[in-house]
């Protein structure tokens, strides 16, 4: 990806001759944070030039579109501007994603609408897929972000509009968030592949899971998480029939909750593992200890260690 930036012409363009790139990811521009920018180019005026290139007559914007927009609601004439030469397609669209992820993290459903197309010109070039690793060398996004704006990508339509428009309000009032899709699309992802059995229909276990969360019996999306936990219960020797069950249960238009279906299948398990990772843990840490390296302190919480242990042990 090569642009002749040394050689740009520095010019001082009307407004009205500039069009927005198509493009740009980037689809949202929040009125809070025009706001400041705006008052700056009201009193001092344009500082950093924007950047174009020549279309025939008019001039498309590679960098700038909040310094055009502010300046265009500011009703100015003119803005200073490097007039650079056409780039191809894809250098056009990979120029959008390094400029901007230099500067500022974008909404992920704006990268999503725009990373099949970067895909599409990418396989073109390579003659092939590019895989995460080259996406993130030309985007220059990291390879979680890619990650997870592909899991927004393969969404069907309407979710990704009830996405957008989510995103056009202040986040105090968002729900049904970028963050909430991709928890629940992991979550079901991992469902599918441990208990694909549970699962017969995608698309009507979304249906079922947003409403859950809407009535608020999924309280919180990181409760997603708890969901995959009763597909692996296998891995925590937890029984899988009870695990398969309460899944199933989840997963229909009820008022059961993942809560319940955790503390009902795999809770205790999880919750062993847990204990015995800790306890195996302090055992290599104490090994480290001399005699003479124990405080009272120390001293006192292992006392209360042993006669716990003692308890649990008797009661056995």
């Amino acid at each position: 990806m090569t642009t002749d930036a040394a050689h740009s012409e520095l010019r001082v363009i009307p407004l009205s001759q500039i069009d927005r790139n198509p493009e740009n990811p980037r689809l949202l521009f929040r009125p809070g944070e025009l706001e400041q920018l705006m008052e700056s180019i009201r009193v001092y005026g344009v500082q950093v030039p924007i950047s174009v290139y020549r279309d025939g007559k008019r001039y498309v914007l590679i960098d700038g579109e909040r310094r055009w927009r502010c300046s265009l609601k500011l009703n100015r004439a003119s803005i200073p501007a490097l007039i650079q030469e056409k780039p191809s397609p894809l250098t056009n669209l990979l120029l959008m994603f390094n400029i901007h992820s230099l500067r500022e993290q974008w909404d992920l459903m704006t990268v999503a609408l725009k990373l099949p197309r970067v895909i599409e010109l990418l396989t073109g070039e390579f003659g092939a897929r590019p895989n995460e690793r080259q996406l993130g060398e030309r985007t220059g996004l990291p390879r979680g972000v890619i990650r997870r704006s592909k899991m927004l990508m393969e969404l069907p339509t309407r979710y990704k509009d009830q996405i957008l428009d989510e995103l056009t309000k202040p986040k105090s009032q968002q729900r049904f968030t970028e963050d909430f899709f991709i928890e629940m699309e992991r979550a079901l992802t991992t469902v599918e592949r441990a208990m694909p059995e549970v699962i017969d229909n995608r698309d009507r276990a979304r249906r079922v899971l947003i409403e859950k969360y809407r009535k608020g019996t999924i309280s919180n999306i990181v409760q997603f998480r708890q969901l995959a936990k009763i597909a692996r219960a296998e891995k925590v020797e937890a029984d899988r029939p009870r695990a398969r069950s309460v899944l199933a249960r989840v997963l229909q238009k009820n008022d059961y909750s993942i809560e319940q279906a955790y503390a009902e299948s795999v809770s205790a398990a999880y919750t062993e593992r847990d204990v015995l990772s800790r306890i195996q843990s302090l055992i290599e840490r104490l090994s480290l200890f001399s005699p003479e390296d124990i405080d009272d302190d120390l001293r006192e919480q292992l006392k209360l260690l042993v006669e716990s242990a003692s308890n649990l042990l008797e009661a056995d």
